[in-house]
C-alpha cells in the first residue's frame, strides 16, 4: 500500500453475472464503500494500479458488493481477485483517540515494561476473537491479541507498542 493511500478492503471474488465484486471490508463497516465514488485498485504485489469509479454498492452477508465502471463480467472481476481497493489518505475518516488504522500498526516494535524489545508487527489477522498481531521476535514468530490489557499504549510517532505480554506467549 502506498503511503499516500489507505486500503478500504480487498476484492475476494465475483458476485453474480453483471460484474459485481465481493469486497471484504478492512474498514470498521462495509458501508464505507457507499461514501466514496473513485478508488485506486492495487495488485497484490503493488506493481500495478488502476483507477476505478464506483457505480453502485450494496451490502450482502457482511461484504460490500461493488460495481466498478467498465467492469461488466465476472471474468473481469476474477482478474482483480486479491487486489486492494484504496482511497487517498486525506479521504480517510477521522479517528477517535485510541483508534488506529490497521496498516499503521505494521512495523511497530513491541516493548515490555522492562524496556525489552519483544519483536516487530509483521502482519495483522482479523479473527472471530478480535485482532491478532503477528510478531517476529528473537525466538521466532508469535501472535499477540490486540487487546488493551496486553497492548497498553500505541505510540505511532515512536513506532512502538508498550506491551504486558502473558507468560509464555512467545513459546506458543
Amino acid at each position: 500500500m502506498s503511503g499516500d493511500r489507505i486500503a478500504l478492503g480487498i476484492i475476494r471474488k465475483a458476485h453474480g453475472v453483471r460484474g459485481e465484486a465481493s469486497v471484504e471490508s478492512w474498514s470498521d463497516s462495509p458501508e464505507r464503500f457507499t461514501e466514496v465514488s473513485s478508488v485506486t485498485l492495487v495488485s497484490p504485489d503493488e506493481a500495478t494500479t488502476r483507477d476505478a469509479a464506483i457505480e453502485a454498492v450494496r451490502l450482502h452477508a457482511g461484504r460490500a458488493l461493488v460495481k466498478f465502471a467498465g467492469i461488466d463480467a465476472p471474468e473481469e472481476v476474477q482478474l482483480l481477485q486479491n487486489w486492494t481497493v484504496e482511497i487517498p489518505s486525506e479521504d480517510a475518516r477521522t479517528l477517535d483517540e485510541d483508534e488506529y488504522f490497521l496498516h499503521d500498526l505494521l512495523g511497530l516494535t513491541l516493548i515490555d515494561a522492562e524496556g525489552t524489545l519483544r519483536g516487530k508487527v509483521t502482519e495483522i489477522l482479523e479473527t472471530g476473537g478480535g485482532l491478532l498481531l503477528v510478531v517476529e521476535g528473537p525466538k521466532g514468530r508469535f501472535d499477540v491479541p490486540f487487546a488493551a490489557e496486553i497492548c497498553t499504549k500505541v505510540d505511532l510517532d515512536a513506532k512502538t507498542i508498550a506491551v504486558n505480554l502473558p507468560e509464555g506467549i512467545e513459546d506458543l
